[in-house]
């Protein structure tokens, strides 16, 4: 599971490094058609949103891999005991398991498919639906760090302190 969970690093590492330089490049675009050609953007503008949307939600879900999220730390470590740490920690992760599946996964698949049939005002090829797909894709995404975060954690509380350090656990 740890050699997946590399390659899925990998995958949504380079897609956002991709994303970042091609944002870059449009806004640079943006500017230098706006400032130089006195051209309008409202193409290369609506692109540049779009793509920074997808930047963020899918570093978001590498953030979830790297257990980068939002957490409160301090909670966790007032227990004393390293099985009640591991306890809290499972309660949490199924806790955020259950958020991204139910707001993520399940309302981004509805509204693709509320928003399929529309179109985009400034590019009219592509459909807001197809925008809106960074929200399931980022859902499913964020749900396999969870299942994966789980996992290293149950294997954590079942383990005895000496098991602790072994290859394919995350700390």
């Amino acid at each position: 599971m740890h050699t997946i969970k590399l390659w899925v690093d990998r995958f949504l590492a380079t897609i956002c490094i991709a994303l970042c330089g091609l944002l870059t490049f449009v806004v640079t675009w943006q500017v230098v058609n706006r400032y130089v050609f006195s051209g309008a953007g409202a193409l290369t503008e609506e692109l540049a949103k779009i793509m920074f949307v997808w930047l963020v939600l899918l570093g978001a879900a590498l953030l979830f891999g790297e257990k980068g999220h939002m957490n409160i730390g301090i909670v966790v470590d007032a227990f004393s005991s390293p099985r009640r740490k591991a306890v809290f920690q499972i309660a949490t992760d199924v806790l955020i398991l259950l958020f991204v599946v139910g707001i993520l996964l399940i309302g981004g698949l509805d509204a693709v498919d509320r928003t399929m049939r529309q179109t985009n005002a400034a590019i009219p090829f592509l459909r807001t639906g197809q925008i809106y797909m960074a929200l399931p894709i980022c859902g499913a995404f964020s749900a396999f760090y969870c299942l994966y975060n789980i996992w290293n954690d149950i294997l954590q509380f079942i383990r005895p302190p000496s098991a602790e350090g072994t290859p394919g656990e995350v700390k």
